[in-house]
């Protein structure tokens, strides 16, 4: 039986899977990089326009049009 372990959302710079909130809303930064990550309401591969929800621990940091990163670094 095999299992899979998720341990976060891949860092859009470094793409290891340790990216993390900060204290700040809409704010991450990566734990094994370092880099810090703002999430943005326009998708910057496609430019799509989405609705965002900077206070939720679960926000989607995926465009839902194009599947890009809605995170932009800081």
């Amino acid at each position: 039986m095999s299992q899979e372990w998720t341990i976060g959302p891949s860092c859009p710079h470094c793409r290891e899977p340790w990216l993390r909130p900060t204290a700040l809303p809409g704010r991450y930064r990566c734990a094994s990089c370092l880099h810090r990550f703002e999430l943005r309401s326009v998708c910057p591969d496609c430019g799509e326009h989405s609705t965002i929800v900077r206070m939720s621990t679960t926000a989607i940091v995926a465009c839902s049009h194009c599947g890009a990163s809605m995170l932009a670094e800081v």
